[in-house]
């Protein structure tokens, strides 16, 4: 925000004073990610015209731009981070993300993306929950004179192209012997997947989709076991972590309830006499066509 000081001119706030801070920072400096820390935690806790007015200071370019020539991992997951809660929930920053995203940047953009999912799942994440919610309320935004486009809004596109694909990924990006509290997000991206799959019912299809994938590249129960083994650590681990599931609820908007939901789901979809009977249904599906 900004004040009036002396002679009636306006003063830059504090996290005008911050950003512009953060954004002067060489990607090597011990104060980028502390000067991050403070911008995000003001965007969780901001307005919608709190993220349009940064992301028009000057931050959302720095941002992508950022991930387009990160080199270090740390910096990269700082950027990626940010960046999802900049334009979270936010159609109007949503507008402006996707005028960035122009023919030189977009393909270079989710490649980094792709490549990257331990840095970037929580961006996918934040891009996935806005899309859900967007999708009821696209005639509402209209009335309101937002620009918002979902036709052309290419991280819709990218997802509705890649979402098997990423899934997959998600499923594999760590295991249960690297998983801990700074990698767990990966399994909340994945299951976060999974939970607006299944309320599109598209989930059954996407499981069979890649046992069917294991399968014809003769990786057999390589991710779909991996899978099964993260979820079941994910039932124990938040068993007794009321705290970090409230948490869970608050940041992604879908009530823990659903969480624990999916969970039970993918254990029965994951096992694998089930996994089996929907290949052998697959197949018999497939003579038949």
């Amino acid at each position: 925000g900004r004040s009036s000081g002396e002679g009636g001119k306006m003063e830059k706030g504090l996290i005008s004073r911050i950003l512009e801070l953060f954004m002067r920072e060489t990607p090597d400096s011990t104060y980028r990610f502390w000067l991050a820390s403070g911008v995000e935690a003001f965007l969780r806790g901001s307005d919608y015209r709190s993220q349009v007015l940064l992301a028009r200071s000057g931050m959302l370019r720095h941002l992508v731009e950022g991930v387009l020539n990160t080199q270090c991992s740390g910096n990269l997951q700082t950027n990626f981070d940010l960046l999802g809660e900049l334009v979270k929930g936010n159609p109007e920053v949503f507008h402006m993300f996707n005028e960035v995203l122009d023919a030189r940047v977009y393909p270079r953009f989710v490649e980094v993306v792709t490549s990257n999912l331990v840095d970037s799942n929580v961006f996918i994440r934040s891009v996935l929950l806005s899309l859900e919610f967007f999708a009821p309320r696209l005639h509402h935004f209209k009335t309101l004179g937002c620009r918002y486009d979902m036709e052309s809004c290419k991280m819709r596109a990218f997802l509705q192209h890649n979402s098997l694909r990423l899934l997959r990924d998600l499923m594999t990006v760590i295991s249960v012997d690297e998983v801990n509290q700074e990698n767990v997000c990966c399994l909340n991206t994945a299951l976060s997947f999974c939970i607006f799959a299944e309320s599109h019912q598209m989930l059954a299809r996407y499981i069979t989709g890649i046992r069917m994938w294991e399968v014809e590249n003769g990786k057999q129960g390589q991710v779909t076991s991996n899978f099964l083994s993260l979820v079941l650590f994910w039932k124990e681990y938040y068993k007794y972590r009321g705290k970090d599931g409230l948490s869970l609820e608050v940041s992604s908007g879908i009530p823990y309830s659903r969480w624990k939901a999916i969970v039970a789901t993918l254990l029965d979809m994951l096992q694998p006499a089930a996994l089996l009977a929907a290949q052998q249904a697959q197949e018999r599906a497939s003579e038949e066509a």
